[in-house]
């Protein structure tokens, strides 16, 4: 894997999707997990549009099933987050996002906007998103708007994004500055996804 590339690429475009960073064994073992997790905490969708109507989510996955302490440690994804950040940084969640099909598209923004901090800045948070699935347009990829890590301000719905569309095994890490939302979802198979920023 090329670090010094993909550290490029988030300077430049604010993500990079890393290609077959996910043994399919462990993506199969994540699957099974977050299936059982799903009818043992019997999770529900969220009665609010940003989280998802139709969209299934467990917050904290480390104090559910030790397996979920490979993720944020990975070699494929780690060695980019602590460049992109520092080799000090800190893990504030490890969720799942469970995209069903009915899912409207989520508003779009970053995830760092509530930080009062003047735009453009340093990253303060780096994303990893672990496909578990392939994302496609049809299951609510994420929409990106590649560049918008460095504007001057917070984001607005914007006329002109890309869509990830990582197959699984597949991981994408971002800044937290940059813009992104899923997008409709309209069919299955769902759109499962980890991530950890």
């Amino acid at each position: 894997m090329d670090v010094d590339l993909h550290l490029k690429e988030v300077a430049e475009q604010g993500y990079t999707v890393v290609e077959d960073a996910i043994e399919p064994a462990l993506v199969d073992e994540l699957n099974d997990s977050l299936s059982r997790l799903e009818r043992f905490l019997d999770v529900q969708p969220s009665p609010n549009s940003f989280e998802g109507k139709r969209t299934l989510r467990i917050y904290n996955l480390l104090a559910y099933d030790k397996l979920w302490q490979r993720v944020p440690v990975h070699d494929h994804v780690l060695p980019i987050v602590e460049r992109v950040l520092d080799p000090g940084c800190l893990i504030s969640s490890l969720s799942s996002i469970d995209i069903l099909p009915g899912e409207g598209a989520q508003p779009i923004h970053a995830d760092d906007q509530l930080i009062p901090l003047p735009k453009p800045h340093p990253p303060t948070v780096c994303n990893s998103m672990w496909a578990l699935t392939d994302f496609t347009e049809a299951n609510g990829a994420t929409r990106l708007i590649p560049g918008t890590h460095l504007s001057d301000r917070s984001p607005t719905m914007a006329p002109t994004t890309t869509r990830s569309q990582p197959r699984c095994p597949r991981a994408r890490c971002s800044s937290g500055t940059g813009v992104s939302g899923t997008a409709v979802a309209r069919t299955r198979p769902q759109n499962r996804a980890s991530a950890s920023p």
